[in-house]
C-alpha cells in the first residue's frame, strides 16, 4: 500500500509553527485560494489538458495540505496521465484525511481493477457503495459488477449490476453490462427481457435497441430483431452503429423475401 509519509518531525514543524500561528491549519484566504485553484485544476481535467491541471492542484495542495479533495483530483489527474502508481498513491492520500470519501475509494478501486487487484478493487467499491451519503452509487454497484466478472464470478456480477439499476433504474451502462452476463450464461430469455425494460425506460438509447436485436436473434425471434434493429437507425447518429444495425436490417430483410 503507497501513503504518504507521515514522517517522525512533524512534532517539530508543528512546535515551530505554532510560534507563528499557534498550529492553526490555512488561513480562511488560503483556503478560499486553494479551493479556487482546484476548481481550475478540474476545468483543465476535463479539457485534458493534464499540465495545467497537474500545475494548479499542486498550488492547491500547497495552499491547503490537507484538503482531500485536493487528493483525489491530483489522483485523477495522474490516472488521465496513465501514472497508477501516483494515482493510487494520491486516492489513498485522500481516503487517509477523509475515510469515508465514497468518490475517492471508487475512483481508488478503478485503479486498483487496473493492474488486476480485484479483491482489493471489491472492498473499495463494495465500501464506496455503502456510504448513504454517495449520490451516484450506481457507479459503485456497476464497477463492483466489472470487476466480479472480470475475476470470472457471474453470480455476484449480476448481483451488483442488479443493485446498481436499483439505486438507478435510468444508469444504462448496467443493463448492457447485466445481459451480457445472462447471455454468457445462455439466459437469452433473461437478458432480452432486461433489455426490454432499458429501451422502456430509455426509449432513445441505441445501445440498449442494439443489443435487444442480437438477443432476439440468439432467440431465433426476427420480427422483433429487425424492429429494434430499425430502432436503431432512427435514434442512432453514430456512423458505425447505424453501419451494423443496417447489416442486420439488410439481412434479415432478405430472409423475409
Amino acid at each position: 500500500m503507497i501513503r504518504p509519509p507521515k514522517g517522525l518531525f512533524l512534532p517539530v514543524v508543528c512546535l515551530f509553527a505554532a510560534i507563528l500561528a499557534g498550529c492553526a491549519g490555512p488561513s480562511a484566504n488560503r483556503k478560499k485560494e486553494a479551493d479556487a485553484r482546484m476548481r481550475m485544476g478540474v476545468t483543465y481535467l476535463e479539457q485534458r489538458n493534464l499540465p495545467s491541471a497537474m500545475r494548479e492542484l499542486a498550488k492547491a495542495s500547497e495552499l491547503d495540505p490537507g484538503n482531500a479533495d485536493v487528493d483525489m483530483t491530483l489522483g485523477l489527474v495522474y490516472q488521465a496521465r496513465g501514472d497508477m502508481s501516483k494515482a493510487e498513491e494520491h486516492l489513498r492520500r485522500a481516503i487517509d484525511k477523509k475515510p469515508d470519501y465514497a468518490d475517492a475509494r471508487n475512483n481508488l478501486g478503478i485503479v486498483l481493477a487496473e493492474r488486476k487487484a480485484w479483491d482489493e478493487a471489491i472492498r473499495e467499491f463494495e465500501a464506496a457503495a455503502a456510504n448513504v451519503m454517495y449520490t451516484t452509487p450506481e457507479r459503485a454497484y456497476f464497477n463492483l459488477g466489472e470487476a466480479y466478472r472480470a475475476k470470472g464470478d457471474p453470480a455476484n456480477a449480476e448481483g451488483a449490476y442488479r443493485r446498481a439499476l436499483r439505486a438507478n433504474e435510468l444508469y444504462a451502462p448496467a443493463y448492457i453490462a447485466l445481459s451480457a452476463v445472462l447471455g454468457g450464461q445462455g439466459k437469452w430469455k433473461d437478458a432480452a427481457s432486461v433489455l426490454t425494460r432499458c429501451v422502456e425506460v430509455l426509449p432513445d438509447y441505441a445501445s440498449g435497441w442494439m443489443e435487444l436485436g442480437r438477443a432476439w436473434l440468439r432467440l431465433s425471434r426476427p420480427a422483433e430483431a429487425l424492429k429494434a434493429f430499425d430502432k436503431v437507425l432512427a435514434v442512432s447518429s453514430d456512423p458505425e452503429m447505424r453501419k451494423q444495425a443496417a447489416g442486420y436490417v439488410t439481412l434479415l430483410g432478405s430472409e423475409k423475401r
